[in-house]
């Protein structure tokens, strides 16, 4: 929380000092210039969000979207159609990404590796990239790793949850370890030459 504290202030936004108490965002209290600060609240809260932690456009589209629902009360507030809020937050986004606060990229990136570094394969890594970016290609390029490389991290997951990287004798257990790398993201290849490795 201090991290994003400090970053936001760095970049010359003010801390709320307890959000879940604070007024809603959206209230009637705001007088001219409203537009103006429903972009400039947005934007903070997009800030805020990007001090904690790296979020991929689509998933802080969505919880900017969460934040500022778009009400018929708001849309009649502001004399806007449909579509209003979604796109003040799109033009947000523009302006984070231009100023390198939000990267695609640099998320993505950092999500592999810590990811991977928890023993995920690249299915389950691949999944959850998707919820958070559109960036299909990224996501192709930051999972395209070498089979051994695959292999390897597969063989670690069996190691530290079993003790070995062994094929059991018996056939439930087998397919017990088999659904448990299933079940991290690793492909059915991957999971057969894990276990004939040492078999």
């Amino acid at each position: 929380m201090k991290q994003a504290e400090a970053f936001l202030k760095e970049i010359g936004f003010s801390v709320l000092e307890d959000e879940k108490s604070s007024p809603p965002l959206l209230s009637n209290q705001i007088g001219g210039g409203r537009k103006f600060e429903l972009r400039k609240q947005i934007e903070s809260r997009a800030v805020y969000l990007l001090g904690i932690r790296e979020h991929g456009a689509k998933e802080l589209k969505s919880k900017l979207l969460t934040k500022f629902p778009e009400t018929p009360e708001l849309l009649a507030e502001y004399q806007e159609v449909s579509g209003f809020v979604s796109n003040v937050i799109d033009d947000v986004l523009r302006h984070c990404q231009e100023n390198n606060w939000q990267s695609d990229e640099r998320y993505i990136e950092q999500s592999v590796r810590n990811w991977a570094a928890k023993g995920s394969g690249p299915i389950k890594i691949r999944q959850k990239l998707q919820q958070a970016s559109s960036r299909d290609d990224l996501i192709c390029a930051y999972l395209d790793w070498d089979d051994s490389e695959w292999l390897e991290l597969a063989l670690d997951v069996l190691l530290k949850k079993y003790g070995n990287t062994h094929l059991p004798n018996d056939r439930k257990e087998q397919a017990k370890r088999m659904r448990f790398l299933q079940s991290r993201g690793f492909a059915s290849e991957v999971i057969w030459k894990a276990f004939r490795t040492n078999s």
